[in-house]
């Protein structure tokens, strides 16, 4: 990162310690107006709104994708907008992890899917991918100060262990995916009503509080629909059922759909898209409508990965609406995401786990009227960000650990200056146990660099110039050494350093052809 780049990393691994500071002029200034009047500061509710393979190309307001999102767009409107924000391995798993600990994948350990291998078959399980109970995450810090905590949909942070429950993905590609979630796993949430993965939108399953590993709820209701009942619901929380009155409280709904199967969709949502077909809808130019694409997927599906959007956005609606019912929204931070984007055949992609924007560009909408003025930024944030900024934007960030490789831009939303802004943003995927291999790169405002290591090749080298090409459909690494070792050089090996990260380029080399996909 070219902005006193070893200064700005110092930091982050202090926990933001640099923006945490330049943010705690807000924070004393707030305590100090509220302690001239002897009044007891209120803690905010949070509610995390989250859904699985929304890319930020199908947001409405962004006018890429032909999507019908009129909620989203309306609670834009009114909030912070981060238009560039990205999963750096934009998968379930590894999102996740970033997520609850701030961690990039290298440092907290979760550098693939959890899931658990049959027959020789490896699984996530046998390199120790899921997250661990000694982890410090998010919620065990809201937990520690009082909250009262709710989780509700897909959670994709355990192993399955044996004797392995009875569900349509166990075992699937050889692995093992659905398992409950135990009590002493679920770092803090005291409401539950999720499950680990499970793809049957239409008839999805959970566990909670009150049902056993071998008897979860069977549920004969779309999933969001379904989730969000709960969620308004435990908003309400009618005869404190739900959680404790006097508590304040966090509120995590995540959604499953936009996730494959992309079928699993009611007949509704495909009806508002009547008269056309995907090929019509999806005209993004980098498409690849010729390839093969494995059954089930690729941009033939377009057309129902819209409806799905659209009617993640209606369920996101009632969940907004209610809590603006209940008057609560001026207490409430709310923040709408995505673990990771669905490329839906982009550059001859089916969904993720690649380094295009259609994969690694996410929604990232905070919410909170009279804390944070609505407006649209294009900082480079990145998915273990979310964790100090939340907290920051909470008055919270002197419980930020030490450990948080994130950095808090709480101020950066609220329109202070002072924040460091990263030049880049990282970019990781790394094979099951291969921590040295595996694809590593940055993206800046201009740029996309991936390089990846396979055993016994050569390295190969792909950058795009996202302002000339934003649709990442030409190579020019080729014809660009000398950028490449600069991107490498003040980008990518700090990035490196700051995630502890084994993972290094060799020199470039100038001329070899071979180097280049």
């Amino acid at each position: 990162m070219s902005i006193s780049r070893r200064g700005l990393l110092k930091g982050m691994a202090a926990s933001g310690a640099v923006a945490a500071t330049l943010s705690a002029g807000y924070t004393q200034a707030a305590t100090t107006s509220k302690a001239s009047s002897n009044k007891k500061l209120k803690k905010p509710n949070l509610v995390i709104i989250f859904p699985d393979e929304f890319r930020a190309q199908a947001l409405g307001f962004m006018q890429q994708d032909p999507s019908m999102t009129p909620n989203i767009d309306k609670f834009a409107r009114q909030s912070a907008v981060l238009r560039q924000a990205v999963s750096n391995f934009p998968l379930c798993t590894p999102f996740r992890g970033m997520l609850m600990t701030g961690q990039y994948p290298y440092r907290n350990g979760i550098q693939g899917n959890s899931h658990t291998g049959v027959e020789g078959q490896f699984g996530g399980k046998d390199f120790g991918i899921e997250l661990k109970k000694s982890t410090l995450t998010w919620s065990d810090v809201l937990k520690k100060q009082g909250y009262s905590m709710g989780y509700i949909g897909k959670w994709h942070l355990d192993a399955p262990q044996a004797p392995f429950i009875a569900s349509y993905n166990n075992p699937a590609e050889g692995r093992y995916w659905n398992d409950w979630t135990a009590p002493d796993r679920r770092h803090g949430f005291d409401f539950w009503y999720a499950y680990g993965t499970y793809d049957k939108h239409m008839t999805p399953m959970y566990w909670t509080n009150n049902t056993t590993r071998d008897k979860p709820l069977r549920i004969n209701q779309w999933s969001p629909e379904h989730e969000a009942d709960i969620a308004i619901k435990y908003l309400r929380n009618e005869n404190g059922q739900y959680r404790k009155q006097d508590q304040p409280f966090t509120l995590v709904v995540s959604m499953n759909p936009p996730h494959s199967p992309y079928d699993q969709v009611p007949q509704k949502y495909l009806d508002r898209f009547s008269g056309k077909t995907s090929q019509q809808l999806n005209t993004r130019p980098n498409v690849q409508w010729d390839k093969a694409y494995q059954e089930g997927y690729g941009p033939q599906y377009f057309k129902e990965y819209m409806a799905m959007v659209n009617g993640v956005d209606e369920q996101f609606g009632r969940i907004v609406d209610e809590l603006d019912r209940l008057n609560l929204t001026e207490d409430t931070l709310v923040v709408f995401f995505s673990d990771h984007g669905c490329c839906m055949g982009s550059n001859g992609n089916p969904t993720k786990n690649v380094h295009y924007d259609e994969a690694m560009r996410i929604p990232m909408i905070f919410r909170w009227p009279g804390k944070l003025a609505p407006h649209q930024n294009d900082l480079l944030f990145s998915a273990p960000d979310i964790y100090p900024t939340m907290l920051g934007l909470m008055g919270m960030e002197d419980l930020i650990p030490d450990t948080v490789e994130g950095t808090n831009f709480a101020n950066t939303l609220r329109g202070i200056d002072g924040d460091i802004k990263p030049t880049s943003q990282f970019y990781t995927f790394m094979p099951y146990g291969g921590q040295s291999y595996g694809r590593r790169g940055i993206r800046s405002q201009r740029y996309t660099l991936m390089i990846d290591r396979k055993i016994g090749k050569p390295l190969t080298y792909v950058l795009h110039d996202n302002q000339i090409d934003p649709y990442q459909m030409d190579n020019i690494a080729a014809a660009n050494p000398m950028l490449i070792d600069k991107l490498i050089t003040e980008e990518l090996i700090p990035w490196l350093e700051h995630t502890g990260d084994p993972w290094r380029p060799t020199t470039v080399p100038a001329h070899s052809a071979n180097a280049y996909l």
